[in-house]
């Protein structure tokens, strides 16, 4: 792997270099939801970003050092793992009364638009939902929510063209979610290993 590539993978996160310990990390912003309570959130030993929300939804976003520009010439692929064995039965992506997740990879493009891989419930993987600069993406289903890791592998400026219908931006941070508060569940997820590869 080039030096550059190397470089790329190191903007991404730095959950690989904070110690484990509750709370939000070191570099990251809490991203709230107005009247309503916050996801706690740790960093596992393992180097994971973990998110609990009791009836509550929220963010954890981690700004790149610098803009990831889309590659010219060929793709890229933003890479992480994630689990969760907490699936929220009665939910739907689709209903905003019940647009609850256990978790989601929220990438922020610099225009301010953004593309949320969420896991789903019985929506169908790959289903996309647009709502004015946000989409989100289902990747992972209730019935996937046995607790065993995840890799995702995604080309966020593939999704953003397809999605937005125009050339994309530059992504300038990326992010940890979850949302329970509609219905008024429980989740526990862990997300990390995030990698950009060009």
């Amino acid at each position: 792997m080039s030096t550059g590539a190397l470089l790329a993978l190191q903007v991404l996160t730095n959950l690989a270099i904070v110690p484990a310990s509750a709370g939000v990390p070191r570099g990251w912003t809490l991203q709230r939801v107005r009247d309503v309570e916050a996801p706690q959130f740790q960093v596992t030993g393992g180097h994971a970003l973990r998110v609990e929300a009791r009836r509550a939804a929220g963010g954890a976003s981690y700004r790149l050092r610098g803009p990831l520009h889309p590659p010219t010439g060929h793709a890229g692929t933003l890479k992480w793992r994630w689990r969760t064995d907490t699936p929220i039965r009665g939910a739907s992506l689709r209903v905003r009364a019940r647009d609850d997740t256990p978790v989601r990879v929220v990438v922020t493009f610099d225009d301010g638009r953004s593309i949320a891989y969420s896991w789903g419930n019985s929506e169908g993987r790959g289903e996309s939902l647009l709502s004015g600069a946000r989409a989100v993406v289902v990747l992972e289903r209730a019935d996937d929510a046995d607790g065993s890791w995840h890799v995702e592998r995604r080309d966020p400026f593939a999704d953003y063209r397809r999605l937005f219908s125009r050339a994309p931006h530059p992504i300038v941070a990326v992010g940890v979610s979850a949302d329970t508060d509609r219905l008024g569940g429980r989740a526990v997820a862990e997300a990390g290993d995030f990698e950009w590869e060009p």
